[in-house]
């Protein structure tokens, strides 16, 4: 089964797909790539048999200490780091690809987990005792002030929504947007099959002015179009549906 289809499934009933799984097709479906899925999550499988014990501590001592998984300081902003497949193959990552491995293994091993998607730096929660732990810094709790310093410097409030515990496909939508904005400052190229991926997904969890705006951008007039007519049906808009015969018009 293509990772299209795999992804589409994802997005449609969750449930049905893993996170991990979802993210392993996100990767597999760049050009060139060859990622073995089935290998990937097998390996994930036995990271869980090996917790010695089944706490945040035993997933944290794991994760950083026996298998060495540690945050990109040096290129923080390398495409490899949203690629799921890179990152258990290099045990380098971003904030929230580790978090999608404390995640994957935690939910394999019964740990209780949470992934809360913070504005700027992923975060993750251990409900039992509320702490919110930091994956860039070997899951390490983050006390409250470090927190509200985080929202103080992106000039953001800091209110109980971001803290809040986020669906697994808010969480495939926010990688797929690192991985733009990754390839938009390094390898414009490989932004035609994000778009063409992008364009295949449902429209709720894309931020479509953006994706609209990057396909003009690319030249890419008639997925600019069709994203404009499928808006336009959901919105109701005449406005959009004009502005979509008007881009239809540029490829005559």
């Amino acid at each position: 089964m293509g990772e299209h289809t795999r992804l589409h499934e994802f997005f449609e009933t969750p449930t049905s797909v893993g996170l991990d799984e979802a993210l392993l097709h996100l990767a597999a479906a760049q050009p060139g790539a060859t990622v073995d899925i089935e290998r990937r999550l097998a390996e994930l499988d036995g990271w869980a048999d090996a917790i010695e014990t089944h706490t945040v501590e035993g997933l944290r001592v794991l994760v950083y200490d026996r298998l060495d998984f540690r945050g990109d300081l040096h290129d923080y902003h390398d495409p490899a780091n949203s690629d799921l497949d890179a990152v258990l193959q290099r045990r380098l990552g971003m904030p929230i690809t580790l978090a999608v491995v404390l995640l994957s293994i935690a939910r394999r091993a019964g740990i209780p987990l949470e992934a809360v998607g913070f504005p700027g730096h992923f975060l993750v929660r251990d409900p039992l005792t509320g702490e919110l732990l930091d994956p860039f810094d070997r899951a390490r709790p983050q006390p409250p002030v470090a927190v509200e310093q985080r929202t103080q410097a992106i000039g953001v409030e800091l209110t109980p929504e971001l803290l809040a515990p986020i669906d697994d496909r808010l969480i495939v939508t926010r990688v797929v947007n690192n991985l733009t904005n990754s390839f938009v400052t390094r390898d414009v190229g490989q932004l035609d099959w994000l778009i063409a991926l992008r364009c295949s997904l449902p429209l709720e969890f894309q931020n479509v002015g953006a994706l609209i705006r990057l396909c003009e951008q690319r030249g890419r007039f008639g997925q600019a179009a069709e994203l404009l007519e499928r808006a336009s049906v959901v919105a109701e808009s005449e406005d959009l549906r004009h502005r979509a015969r008007a881009l239809r018009a540029r490829l005559n």
